[in-house]
């Protein structure tokens, strides 16, 4: 017999029997499976029921003492605990959780991405809500560009986290800004928990030899998990310990535990001082920072918006860095910058669907979901049902043909599944053998379903409802588990900080088709002007939220960052349907659509941070005779490349064109001025 039909046998037998089924009687029911030395099938019935309890499945051995004028103990499956009920969601907040689940499994990095599929197809089944949720994803969407075999790596992890197992990763730090080589080191780490924060997935864990570390999951070529004793915990996560946290701590540099914390006071210059909360999460200006030199390339990067205030050696430091690029900008550059040739560009490569974990486990999980799919819709078509589970026709052909196999023993007729397709296609349930509902949600399942949840659960309470009735549900142990497992991974990007209420407005303006009008701050400088906009829908493309949609003033498609648009009101109008969001169109690495008023800009970076450009930047990079490297980017203004010089401290120029060089040099004196107290409103000198 098959392990997948004597493991859904053992499911029907005990759903079946009245009382609890000893262990003698197992060994005579399935002479086949449990039979031989005791022992062996003691350790092979454990087995079964360790992997049946990861499927949800409330196995349990009730002890002699909890049984009446009985001497022998024995195994049950307690239904109550083992049918999901209804939730009875609302519309809205069956809307709400299929919009979430959809936007994650688009993202097809989604580390517990199986769960999530068997979690959406039991609420489903359990109650009448995916022709609603599917409606409701259309205006969400979450793209996460990069590494193709990511997704792999963060399954593997995310299992490894939620299993409490050490892995063995090969670790590749890229090079410094100062000089230092990259670095290819193996480390075993106990995951504590999965996030995506500062956008990229971080993984946070301990490391024996080095105490906690958080590892960028990107930089990791290799991912081993311990094998042996696979039911049995290797570690135990610190109490109160939240991945998303620590996370977000360590992608801020001026957060790295380098010193003693220490107040920075920051002054924004008039009309920036949204800045202070977008970036620095200090509506006040009050940074603390514990990496005084991680604070300086960000300050830099802002030019003339923001003055340190105190302490004056952290001043001191960004003039020091100001003052290095204006002598580098006194003289022409030497040679004069050339172009780079480009390779052929070719069409970015696209995360497959990671390979199942394990396709026996997957099979066996999908084939508790056939019959209730079945039964609720009496006569559904074959290809119809395939859809609805997400399986090719023949593999369910395969699945059905299995299930008639499936029942009690002794498996006379009476006792199997009776569950046939007919040679119209048409599946037909006549005996469903106690398997007529789906099971419960796993813990791993209600994780997943909160991980996906988390994209819009601040913006939108229906989806905290919607989580509130499921996980309530829970049996007691598996609510447990999912209350430990909570805190330990963190799959969304949170709304930016002040702009809450900015993102709920753009997406509900989405759903319902209707115009609005935004104020809109690009370079975060004040004087925004209001722009009458079509949303289509809200991305977040690699941990930063867009709204793209029609501009009707300048009658042409536009993206909009979020966390720019100081404020959003309806105008009373609507518009027609736009259509959905196509995925396809925005795995890209950056979310930018050219103009065609693009010029190419050249950055120089010095010998000391060649490395890192020439490890960053690839094929638009090229080194010159001297150590020094050149880095060609393409930019409508001048702007973003006056920022990234800034944020170099020193370490890069604009080395063409003129004007963008120009540009540079003013910021600069700008900037110097501002650090000097000068308000940059008497300046005198205009703005890139």
């Amino acid at each position: 017999m098959d392990k997948t039909e004597r493991l859904l046998d053992l499911v029907a037998l005990l759903l079946d029997a009245r009382e609890p089924v000893s262990f003698a009687e197992l060994r005579e029911l399935f002479a086949d499976e449990y039979g031989g030395s005791r022992g062996a099938a003691e350790r092979k019935l454990e087995r079964d029921k360790a992997e049946l309890l990861e499927l949800g499945v409330p196995i349990e051995y009730v002890e002699p003492s909890q049984l009446d004028e009985r001497e022998l103990g024995g195994y049950r499956i307690d239904r109550k605990s083992f049918y999901l009920p209804d939730p009875r969601l609302l519309p809205e907040e069956s809307a709400a959780l299929y919009a979430a689940g959809a936007a994650a499994l688009a993202a097809r990095d989604f580390p517990f991405a199986q769960d999530l599929q068997h979690a959406l197809r039991k609420i489903s089944l359990a109650g009448d809500t995916q022709a609603v949720g599917s409606e409701a994803a259309r205006r969400l969407l979450v793209v996460r560009p990069g590494d193709p075999q990511r997704a792999e790596k963060l399954r593997m992890l995310g299992d490894a986290v939620a299993r409490r197992k050490t892995v063995t990763i090969q670790y590749e730090k890229p090079p410094g800004l100062d000089g230092r080589s990259g670095e290819r080191s193996e480390r075993e780490v106990e995951p504590w928990g999965l996030a995506f924060r500062g956008r990229a997935w971080r993984l946070v864990g301990r490391d024996p030899q080095k105490g906690q570390r958080v590892f960028v999951v990107d930089r990791i070529s290799r991912v081993l998990v311990n094998p042996q004793k696979p039911h049995t915990p290797d570690f135990e996560a610190p109490e109160g310990f939240d991945a998303a946290d620590e996370a977000a701590r360590s992608s801020k540099p001026w957060r790295w535990s380098h010193h003693a914390p220490q107040e920075v006071v920051l002054r924004f210059a008039e009309g920036s001082e949204a800045i202070a909360e977008r970036i620095f999460e200090a509506r006040d200006g009050r940074v603390i920072a514990t990496n005084l030199d991680g604070l300086l390339p960000q300050i830099l990067s802002l030019g003339d918006r923001v003055r340190i205030e105190s302490p004056p050696e952290a001043r001191e430091k960004v003039r020091g860095a100001l003052r290095r690029i204006e002598r580098t900008l006194r003289s022409e550059p030497e040679p004069p910058a050339q172009p780079i040739a480009q390779s052929e560009s070719s069409a970015p490569p696209q995360p497959g669907r990671a390979p199942e974990p394990d396709l026996k486990r997957e099979r066996l999980r999908r084939l508790l979901l056939v019959v209730p799919a079945a039964r609720r819709r009496p006569g559904i078509e074959l290809a119809e049902l395939a859809r609805e589970l997400g399986l090719d026709v023949e593999d369910l052909r395969q699945d059905i043909d299995l299930l008639g196999l499936v029942g009690r023993p002794p498996f006379s007729p009476d006792d199997l599944i009776d569950i046939s397709v007919d040679e119209r296609d048409r599946v037909t349930v006549a005996l469903d053998q106690s398997f007529s509902r789906p099971p419960q949600l796993t813990p791993l399942e209600a994780l997943a379903l909160a991980a996906a949840a988390e994209e819009i659960a601040p913006l939108n309470p229906a989806v905290t409802s919607a989580l509130g009735k499921l996980t309530g549900q829970l049996p007691p142990a598996a609510r447990k588990l999912y209350g430990q497992l909570a805190h330990r991974v963190a799959a969304s990007t949170p709304a930016p900080r002040g702009a809450e209420n900015v993102l709920a407005q753009l997406r509900t303006a989405a759903e319902r088709h209707r115009e609005v009008a935004l104020q809109y701050d690009k370079d975060g400088r004040g004087g925004a002007g209001e722009r009458v906009f079509h949303p289509q829908g809200v991305i977040d493309h690699g941990g930063v939220w867009y709204t793209i949609g029609h501009d009707a003033g300048r009658g042409a498609e536009r993206t909009f960052r979020v966390d720019r648009i100081l404020s959003v009101r309806e105008t009373g109008q609507a518009f027609a349907d736009p259509g959905p969001l196509d995925p396809a169109r925005f795995q890209r690495e950056q979310l930018y659509f050219p103009s065609g008023r693009e010029h190419a800009i050249a950055l120089r970076f010095s010998a000391e941070a060649a490395a890192w450009a020439l490890h960053r930047y690839g094929s638009r990079a090229r080194q010159l005779p001297d150590g020094r490297v050149d880095v060609s980017i393409e930019s409508a203004g001048t702007g973003y490349a006056v920022q990234l010089a800034l944020s170099f401290a020193g370490e890069a120029e604009i080395a063409a064109p003129k004007h963008a060089r120009d540009a540079l040099r003013d910021e600069v004196a700008r900037a110097l001025l501002r650090q000097e107290g000068a308000p940059s409103i008497d300046m005198g000198l205009k703005a890139p």
